[in-house]
């Protein structure tokens, strides 16, 4: 082991064994400490150099070398207490070595050092501290990470340039780079959408697929949505769903997958595409679709009709004396009502219907998804055109004036491609000059069967507001017995006698009562006149305890002045309340029952009682039943007329009348014809029956007579 010699006063010839000439020969700056960090010896290179402002022949032998690596930490004022620390570290032996790299500026010169603390091997409790000039080095890394930075720069000076979003991700779909027509199109700052996941771009369902590409990738590296591009919906920030096109490219980072996505807004694109849609396919005056898309519609409808069996209709509408209105006020005054009238259209009909402009004052109407019966599918039409007559005949407003104008409309029902398109087209066409030809304002089929049916339904119609007005109605009482077999009331039931026709059968004219609205005020003539019926039973002994059933259609239910109507003709007729009994059906109970418990219940505090007719045909719901203010129920005629055949009639017949007496209310049977219908229904429990056994339907005096 030889000694470490004071260099400062007798520099020694060797330094741990190494001349100390060859020691004074290396560039680098060394220096020998001892564990209290103390200098024992420093080189020619560290003697030579002025250490931050000391002089060349500073002693250095015998100085803290702590104290002067405090200076050599001031650029680092944050580091001054860690670098010490490190030092004592070493010193201490609780650390092999240290390295920190520091400044050591010369005037304008910029210098740089890298200051190693390790153990001299063979001597302990001494340290060799070099510091080597990384000057040379430190520039070279400086200038690369400038030309990095800049190059840095030069490409994202290229990506916000450029028109398309650009956006990296990683493999857990962390957003890593986002340049400016990226947060253009979607309003987010590159500090907001950094590190963040992708998907938050993205609106729902996208969102939740994009989360499982990610995870599916992760799995497997397959890549699904890598290369063609695709369009999607993106999200903006302020919450806007627009359409772009996204394409995606996989590239390799540090060994690890990542992507590239170029994202652009086709939001204009889209709207370009659609305004070139608008004006190939629709009418630029109205807005309706033109003769191209009608014509496409019309084979897709022809197609649909084939498949489902269900009819469809096109009706040709041409306006009356429209080429006057033109040639005497202009165009511009026709436009407007062309303008109207096309409004009025789309206003009569149903979403899945399609209304076309064909040019000047002919349009076109689509009607699908009619009834598979040819006679229903013409009624429905029927009503549509006859809609339509209404609408378009209102009067109009044309610049401050007011027109009128009314339609010529020809229909045709099919239900499959059998005709081309342009053959079904005619034939509304001829439709149309038909009515024309019939005083222009009205509607006319093409098919002559079909129009011949048409017209008997309009007559009759016509001869039933007719029959109203005239007072043809009358009504006729069928009888009801008690389980004793004696009368207890009777059911109301009405007649239609015309003159033209004879005896109506009510199958016939009361669902057309009921299409046309005119049930509500024959429903409340029987009412009435029911009423007024009832107080004359009500003078007579042998009558004065019947009571008076009426049957309430579900329209006149449904009138939300019914309460009042119902108190009204009790008052008009003076007829005790306890003596009525309104028969509503189930099919009244399916839509709104809350609005039914009401108006029930407030007629019952009347004291009115209620019978649920033809029971076990429709669909009520227990838990209704039983909330019901109801007072009888009626088992249908269809279960009654079998009950001696059919095991499954006889169970129905048994389970109503064990339903009825469970909830407290009676039970009549109606249809009655036979003595063993009436044995079997009254074997089972039941207190009233109604039918032909018993009696027809008869005027009253013929019912007072009998009974």
């Amino acid at each position: 082991m030889h000694p470490l010699p004071d260099t400062h006063a007798h520099p020694a010839p060797t330094v741990a064994g190494i001349p100390a000439s060859v020691l004074d020969s290396l560039h680098s700056q060394i220096s020998i400490l001892d564990r209290h960090g103390t200098i024992r010896y420093v080189n020619r290179a560290w003697r030579d150099c002025p250490h931050h402002g000391q002089p060349v022949q500073h002693p250095w032998v015998g100085s803290s070398y702590l104290e002067m690596c405090q200076l050599y930490a001031r650029h680092h004022p944050q580091r001054r207490d860690s670098v010490r620390a490190q030092i004592r570290a070493v010193l201490e032996g609780r650390a092999q070595n240290f390295d920190f790299e520091y400044p050591c500026h010369h005037g304008q010169e910029k210098r740089w050092f890298m200051l190693r603390l390790a153990a001299l091997h063979g001597y302990p409790g001494h340290f060799v501290a070099s510091h080597q000039n990384t000057t040379l080095r430190k520039e070279q890394l400086l200038a690369g990470q400038q030309a990095l930075h800049a190059s840095a720069e030069h490409n994202q000076a290229i990506l916000d340039n450029m028109l398309d979003g650009v956006i990296t991700i990683n493999l857990q779909g962390q957003m890593e780079s986002f340049n400016k027509a990226a947060s253009h199109i979607f309003g987010y700052s590159l500090a907001e959408v950094l590190g963040r996941n992708v998907s938050m771009l993205m609106p729902e369902p996208h969102r939740s697929h994009h989360d499982g590409y990610m995870q599916h990738f992760q799995r497997t590296r397959e890549a699904r949505i890598i290369g063609a591009s695709r369009e999607l919906e993106g999200l903006r920030r302020n919450g806007e769903v627009f359409p772009m096109s996204l394409s995606v490219s996989q590239i390799a980072r540090a060994g690890q997958p990542s992507f590239i996505g170029i994202v652009r807004d086709i939001t204009q694109s889209r709207q370009r595409d659609e305004e070139i849609r608008r004006l190939a396919f629709y009418d630029p005056l109205t807005g309706l679709p033109n003769r191209r898309l009608l014509m496409d519609r019309l084979k897709q409808a022809m197609r649909s009709a084939t498949r489902s069996h269900q009819h469809a209709a096109v009706m040709f509408l041409d306006l009356d004396h429209f080429k006057q209105l033109n040639d005497t006020q202009g165009h511009d005054v026709g436009d407007v009502l062309l303008q109207q009238v096309a409004a009025r259209l789309n206003a009569c009909m149903r979403e899945m219907d399609c209304v076309a402009r064909l040019g000047g004052d002919e349009f076109v109407v689509l009607l699908e998804d009619l009834s598979p019966h040819a006679q229903e599918a013409a009624t429905q039409a029927e009503a549509v055109a006859n809609k339509v007559l209404y609408a378009l005949g209102l009067p109009y407003s044309l610049h401050g004036q007011t027109y009128d104008s009314t339609p010529s409309i020809g229909i045709v029902v099919f239900t499959h491609d059998h005709t081309s398109l342009d053959d079904l087209l005619k034939k509304a066409d001829v439709a149309m000059y038909q009515a024309k030809a019939a005083g222009r304002n009205t509607a006319c089929f093409f098919d002559p069967a079909m129009q011949a049916a048409v017209l008997a339904h309009a007559e009759l119609e016509k001869d039933l507001r007719r029959g109203l007005a005239q007072h043809e109605f009358v009504l006729h009482y069928q009888v009801q017995v008690n389980d004793q077999g004696r009368p207890c009331g009777a059911e109301a039931l009405v007649r239609w006698h015309t003159p033209q026709r004879g005896m109506v059968s009510p199958a016939q004219f009361i669902p057309l009562a009921e299409e046309t609205g005119m049930i509500l005020p024959l429903g409340q003539w029987v009412l009435e006149t029911a009423c007024t019926q009832l107080l004359v039973w009500a003078a007579s002994p042998a009558t004065a305890h019947w009571t008076m059933a009426v049957n309430v259609s579900a329209l006149q239910f449904a009138q939300a002045d019914f309460v009042a109507r119902v108190t009204t003709a009790l008052q008009h007729t003076g007829a005790n309340p306890h003596r009525l009994k309104l028969e509503l059906t189930e099919s009244m109970l399916l839509n709104n029952i809350e609005d039914v418990i009401v108006k029930m219940n407030e007629i019952k505090a009347l004291g009115v009682c209620f019978s649920l007719d033809d029971f076990g045909t429709g669909y009520s719901s227990l838990s209704h039943l039983k909330r019901l203010p109801l007072d009888q129920l009626k088992i249908d005629q269809s279960f009654v007329r079998d009950v001696l055949t059919d095991p499954s009639d006889a169970v129905i017949a048994r389970t109503i009348v064990a339903l009825g007496h469970s909830l407290g209310l009676q039970v009549i049977a109606e249809g009655v014809e036979t003595a063993a219908q009436h044995d079997f229904l009254a074997g089972i429990g039941c207190d009233a029956f109604q039918g032909y056994y018993f009696g027809r339907p008869v005027p009253a005096a013929a019912l007072a007579a009998e009974h």
